[in-house]
């Protein structure tokens, strides 16, 4: 695996830790992997709520918890699968981290309420800087959608 492409077994793992956060912690299913060669490195969900800091967005959790794991600042090859398309923020951190391939269920058109109405995105950044990066948008983003549905009927959290 080159960690352009995501398989559906990474995929199920995503929904399964989706689901499981949903339940423990009653919030979105924003959660996210940091991956190399189809291995899960580190794994995070958003942690705003509970830490009241904005920047603890599920992808930025994931990218702390990676270079803590390896020792690292620096995840060059490394792969971000997310469950809902990164946040400029997180986006800008990733970058910064090395991280130049994105994967992602949710696309930000898709689930408006979850992002500030910018005129910016991963997509826009992909297209400005040929060949810099990858991304894989929209990965079961019907069945992710669902997801979303079942939490809010819970009144999840966003």
């Amino acid at each position: 695996m080159d960690g352009k492409h995501i398989t559906n077994t990474n995929l199920d793992l995503l929904f399964l830790y989706a689901k499981e956060i949903m339940e423990v912690h009653k919030i979105f299913p924003y959660v996210s992997f940091i991956m190399k060669d189809g291995v899960i490195i580190a794994r995070g969900y958003n942690r705003e709520r509970e830490t009241f800091d904005l920047t603890n967005q599920d992808q930025v959790v994931s990218i702390r918890a990676a270079q803590k794991t390896l020792d690292t600042d620096n995840l060059k090859s490394y792969s971000l699968l997310s469950f809902f398309e990164p946040t400029i923020l997180a986006f800008d951190v990733s970058l910064w981290s090395g991280i130049t391939n994105f994967h992602w269920c949710i696309n930000s058109k898709s689930f408006p309420a979850s992002y500030n109405p910018i005129n910016y995105g991963v997509a826009d950044y992909a297209k400005a800087h040929p060949g810099e990066i990858t991304i894989e948008p929209g990965l079961r983003e019907k069945e992710a959608l669902t997801l979303v549905e079942i939490a809010q009927k819970q009144k999840h959290q966003t």
